[in-house]
């Protein structure tokens, strides 16, 4: 059973989720990071956290286990650009992190194309060959649905397929394909309870936003939230340590709260 209790469950966090989408010089949007800040943050929290997969972060503690020395750090990446595999891929692999990438089947299938860009220019997205590319290399994939629809305007019948049909396209294109789901746009707004239920339903082991960032043990596994990495308010290593520590006081701040309520 994946589900774990909603409620904040310890006063510091295990970890946190980092969101990245585009690794490009090419233009910039809120979606494309440059390669050398990439990397240069990455070696940043190399030196100040324990950097694992997504699976090591939310794998349950025996509990005998001691606390670990250092916050955890999982990266993953959203919908399946082709610079993903082709500049970001080989910065992680040179650095041995490992990272999950989240990606639109139906844009490797070139059924759909990234409409999320809406007029502006879109990177390339992936091909099969370089999604089979990266988990050569040890990195993991898993969905962000077949056409990166918002989950919450979807009929019951739009859903399944949403859902079902990426695990159907990974199995068949993969050899251990990541059940893991990123949810597409990732705000409250954008995912009901009854879609992390049809989530859960269809075989997904967590369902992560792209809000936030903080991860506690205990933490709802299909409410989890991720830190979505931008070049205007994370271009640079301190300006990433600033938005994190806002973010865990704001963490804090929240259970505090609901521990009062609940005395």
């Amino acid at each position: 059973m994946w589900r774990h209790d909603t409620l904040q469950t310890s006063p510091v966090p295990t970890g946190c989720i980092i969101c990245f989408h585009s690794i490009s010089d090419a233009s910039r949007d809120e979606l494309r990071y440059p390669p050398k800040s990439f990397e240069a943050l990455c070696r940043y929290w190399q030196d100040r956290f324990e950097m694992v997969s997504l699976s090591a972060l939310l794998a349950p503690a025996p509990d005998a286990a001691p606390a670990p020395a250092r916050m955890r750090l999982a990266i993953t990446f959203d919908d399946g650009y082709a610079d993903n595999a082709e500049i970001a891929a080989p910065i992680l692999y040179r650095m041995s992190l490992e990272a999950t990438f989240f990606i639109v089947t139906g844009c490797l299938d070139r059924a759909c194309a990234p409409h999320w860009y809406d007029a502006r220019k879109a990177p390339r997205m992936m091909h099969w060959q370089l999604a089979r590319e990266l988990e050569n290399a040890g990195f993991r994939l898993g969905s962000h649905t077949c056409s990166h629809a918002r989950l919450s305007q979807l009929s019951a019948t739009e859903r399944q397929h949403e859902l079902e049909q990426p695990l159907q396209r990974l199995r068949a294109e993969l050899r251990s394909p990541s059940l893991d789901f990123a949810i597409p746009y990732g705000w409250p707004q954008d995912c009901r309870e009854l879609d992390r239920a049809a989530i859960r339903a269809a075989g997904y082991r967590c369902a992560m936003d792209c809000y936030g960032g903080v991860y506690a043990a205990g933490d709802d596994l299909y409410h989890l939230k991720r830190m979505s990495i931008s070049p205007r308010y994370h271009g640079t290593p301190r300006e990433w340590q600033r938005a994190w520590d806002a973010e865990v006081a704001r963490w804090q701040r929240a259970g505090a709260s609901r521990a009062a309520r609940a005395q």
